[in-house]
């Protein structure tokens, strides 16, 4: 399942500036280049926020119990949610996510059914301050939402400059033409 941000080009400006590019070149231009590089730059700052443990919105995430007993940083035990963000660029659009099946509990939050815990290999759980005990009752928890995709006000600035340095070098290249 995964999560997945998906960012579309559709500015008026840009459907201009394409029109004008076709009549100037002949073709239409390639926006691959911009969206590969808004790709990456997304991928970086989704990082960034595994390192500061922040939503795209600038707010904390809850630290989680077990990320606090182990002394390190939350959603952070083997890395493997952070390493599988990526992105994937069409003609037209830039989809940045990852696939890890449990991506979409850590982005949006989830609850657990209460369950029963069994022993599997040992003959019974050693459950501090209660004892040993074949089986017990868990009644079911709340998983905080820790949101990892999303744009930024600082994303929002970078994939405009980035939009703008495309633009200009469309743009030159027609006043070339």
């Amino acid at each position: 399942m995964g999560a997945t941000l998906e960012l579309k080009i559709d500015e008026r400006e840009l459907k201009k500036l394409v029109e004008r590019a076709r009549q100037v070149l002949g073709r239409r231009p390639s926006f691959r280049p911009l969206l590969t590089a808004i790709g990456q730059e997304m991928v970086t700052s989704t990082h960034r926020r595994f390192e500061t443990s922040t939503a795209p919105d600038g707010s904390r995430w809850v630290r989680s119990l077990a990320a606090l007993r182990e002394g390190r940083q939350t959603l952070i035990k083997t890395a493997r949610l952070r390493d599988s963000n990526t992105y994937n660029v069409t003609s037209t659009d830039v989809e940045v996510g990852t696939n890890v099946e449990y991506a979409g509990v850590h982005q949006d939050g989830a609850r657990t059914r209460p369950h029963t815990i069994a022993a599997r290999r040992a003959r019974a759980l050693a459950i501090p301050g209660i004892g040993f005990r074949r089986a017990v009752n868990h009644p079911g928890s709340t998983i905080p939402a820790r949101p990892f995709l999303g744009v930024s006000r600082q994303d929002e600035t970078i994939i405009h400059n980035l939009t703008e340095d495309w633009m200009r070098k469309i743009t030159a290249r027609l006043n070339h033409a």
